[in-house]
């Protein structure tokens, strides 16, 4: 790259890296981006075969307004690029005693809900809204919004109270355990962090933000699916000029003098630029784009991961009519799944799984009459222990089965097109470490100064952003963790005394 403006490279066309590519291209960088896949989204992508789409990772929009802020920090307005549609009920939950619960942000059919689960529950659910809007409030001024560059810093006297205020000295279970008697809504308001690849008997009590987020923020829908997210980045990141290489794979970072100069392509083709931006999966980057020496990051070896995702993708002749837009099954042994997925690393003996059926909402994901079916199970990351092809099939006939006993027993032979992506396919297709599709995991010792930061402390001008590093997972977050990134590139990034910001006017307005 050459000019007279300073430069970036970013590596990855996920949330984070189109975030950031567009954030710094507004600011009057030179900024050129390079993605191994041929589409942008990374994790929050697309699948599409005979007329079904499917997403491909997350689909559920969470916290709509980080979404509007990210797009009104570039000068543009979100519902330029995106048609939000809020869903209502939020989803239906169906327990193994096949009764079942769903969710909604419509207090008065919320109360006949909750009370035919748990007489009495209606009023402690209230209560449970209001600490949660505290998490949620004081989590995202305080800690999600904040980056840490220290344990010190996080344990700094102003800090304190608000450790406490948030839940962070608790897991969440321990905390929604306080507030419902029945087992059944104890797992309808705890459940969440899966959404992070996270137990709930391991995630910190200020995830009660997520339930409440679900419920009084709502869960929203962009049409067209969570890949239109990409593709909206996509767009803002072409009107500010930024240099878009799809079909481009970066062999590694390109390092002279302790600082980051420039990646090397798959080609030989070496790309200079003033800083390098990583949107890789982190834990992955670090050993195969960084330091080639897997044995160099012993550290990364003991961190906790997330879980992993069997995922099918059902066109279906059909349309199933019984389905929400989101629906979850569980199993019989809520707590110990968990412990079989992320402690003894093997597939529930009863899983609990996740179906989505955007059509019934937005006719465009599936021909007319039919079905996009989307159905993740939560397991383990990649080990020795599983082996996919065994296991695949029994865990796709446990589905099938289960989704028969819900009234959908001619599934199978309404399937037209079916697609299927194992944590090995994560692990190859996506880069993405031990196939686990949230990155390192957020529990306790895992968030905040305990987590990667955005920066190198070993390399200069060498930055970070997306799942794995502060503030974590999730499609917000990641628009969160580019912010402060781009906030420690202006804070820290080192350059030739000749470059200079050049302003200039971009789509949208100055930049």
């Amino acid at each position: 790259m050459t000019s007279t403006r300073r430069s970036a490279i970013v590596i990855g066309a996920g949330v984070g890296g189109l975030t950031a590519a567009m954030k710094l291209a507004h600011q009057g960088w030179s900024v050129e981006l390079h993605e191994r896949l041929k589409v942008p989204g990374g994790r929050c992508g697309r699948i599409e075969a005979d007329g079904f789409r499917w997403d491909l990772g997350p689909t559920i929009m969470l916290m709509p307004f980080i979404f509007e802020r990210t797009f009104a920090s570039v000068g543009r307005k979100l519902s330029d690029y995106l048609t939000l549609v809020r869903c209502d009920p939020n989803y239906r939950i169906t327990f193994r005693d096949d009764t079942t619960l769903t969710l909604t942000s419509e207090l008065t059919r919320m109360r006949e809900e909750l009370e035919r689960v748990e007489p009495g529950s209606f009023e402690r659910y209230l209560r449970f809204l209001a600490k949660g809007q505290v998490q949620h409030d004081v989590s995202l001024e305080r800690f999600v919004g904040r980056h840490f560059d220290s344990l010190a810093q996080f344990l700094a006297p102003s800090n304190v109270p608000d450790i406490f205020r948030v839940g962070a000295h608790r897991t969440l279970f321990e905390h929604v355990k306080r507030v419902f008697s029945d087992p059944r809504l104890q797992q309808a308001m705890s459940f969440q962090t899966m959404y992070l690849g996270v137990s709930p008997y391991e995630a910190p009590s200020v995830f009660s933000l997520l339930p409440y987020t679900e419920l009084a923020v709502g869960v929203w829908y962009p049409m067209g699916g969570m890949g239109e997210i990409g593709r909206a980045l996509e767009k803002v990141c072409r009107e500010e000029q930024v240099d878009l290489r799809f079909g481009s794979s970066v062999k590694r970072v390109v390092l002279e003098g302790g600082r980051a100069v420039g990646v090397e392509l798959d080609d030989g083709e070496v790309r200079r630029a003033d800083v390098v931006v990583c949107n890789a999966d982190y834990p992955w980057a670090a050993k195969h784009l960084i330091d080639q020496n897997v044995s160099s990051h012993p550290e990364l070896e003991k961190r906790r991961y997330t879980s992993s995702g069997y995922m099918l993708y059902w066109g279906v002749k059909r349309r199933y009519d019984e389905l929400l837009h989101h629906n979850v099954f569980f199993g019989r042994d809520f707590k110990g799944s968990f412990s079989d997925i992320f402690d003894d690393l093997k597939v529930p003996e009863d899983p609990s799984f996740y179906v989505n059926a955007p059509a019934h909402l937005d006719p465009s994901m599936a021909p007319a009459g039919k079905d996009a079916l989307y159905v993740l199970v939560p397991v383990p990351h990649t080990t020795d222990k599983i082996d996919w092809k065994v296991e695949g099939p029994k865990v796709r006939a446990k589905v099938l089965a289960r989704l028969a006993e819900r009234g959908l027993p001619d599934l199978e032979k309404d399937l037209v097109v079916e697609r299927i992506i194992t944590p090995d396919d994560w692990a190859s297709q996506l880069n993405l470490e031990r196939g686990s599709n949230f990155g390192l995991a957020q529990n306790m010792f895992q968030i905040g100064p305990f987590r990667p930061k955005v920066w190198d402390d070993r390399i200069g001008n060498l930055f970070y952003c997306g799942a794995s590093v502060q503030p974590g997972t999730g499609v917000p977050t990641v628009m969160i963790s580019a912010d402060l990134m781009v906030k420690a590139i202006e804070q820290r990034a080192t350059f030739p005394s000749s470059l200079a910001l050049a302003p200039r006017v971009a789509a949208g307005g100055v930049a």
